[in-house]
């Protein structure tokens, strides 16, 4: 895993607020098979594109898989699942993570929540005295200029504030459904593109 430098610069959006740090809700008229029912974390959003990771897919992969070819060791009791982060760069590491290290290789996303890209932030977070609840994905979701507003207008996603039990708690599988009746929604009788949410 090697460190990628994310570089979303600007925070003045012309047309809507920056949603780092939000989740987008695939609605079920995405047939995409990238992102068909997936739940995003928001990572980073400015007028020049915007990067998140795909919460709810796990990997067929393993963490240990990871951890051998980084050459580290796992020390705690619980292992917690790999995700598949996105369809950019899959052999590429991210880690979301809630406590400020001073480890190089991250963004802050919000006070309390980081990404970083560093193996050294996994290691950290690999021994035993850590007990941090993390999510580690292989590859992320990228957007250019105007993609991701063009599908919002588009109704793919339906837009929601962060849930820390979402990011860190509830099983994959239970996420998109989960994270559609926080929203008031049934998913069983969503219709597609008949909500528009931003």
């Amino acid at each position: 895993m090697g460190e990628i430098k994310v570089e979303v610069k600007g925070t003045a959006m012309k047309h809507m607020q920056s949603l780092a740090g939000k989740l987008l809700i695939a609605m079920p008229s995405l047939r995409d098979s990238n992102f068909h029912r997936t739940v995003i974390f928001v990572c980073a959003h400015s007028e020049e594109g915007a990067l998140g990771l795909v919460i709810n897919r796990p990997h067929p992969s393993s963490l240990d898989n990871v951890l051998q070819q980084l050459g580290l060791n796992w020390l705690r009791q619980d292992k917690p699942p790999l995700y598949i982060g996105g369809p950019v760069a899959p052999e590429r590491g991210f880690i979301l993570y809630e406590k400020p290290l001073d480890i190089p290789g991250f963004i802050q996303v919000d006070p309390n929540l980081f990404m970083g890209t560093n193996p050294d932030i996994l290691n950290y977070l690999a021994q035993p005295s850590s007990d941090d609840r993390f999510l580690f994905a292989l590859g992320y979701a990228g957007w250019g200029t105007g993609q991701l507003e063009g599908e919002l207008r588009e109704n793919s996603w339906l837009v929601s504030s962060m849930d820390r039990d979402l990011l860190f708690e509830i099983p994959p599988a239970q996420r998109w459904s989960t994270a559609i009746r926080q929203l008031g929604f049934d998913p069983a009788q969503l219709v597609a593109g008949s909500h528009s949410i931003h």
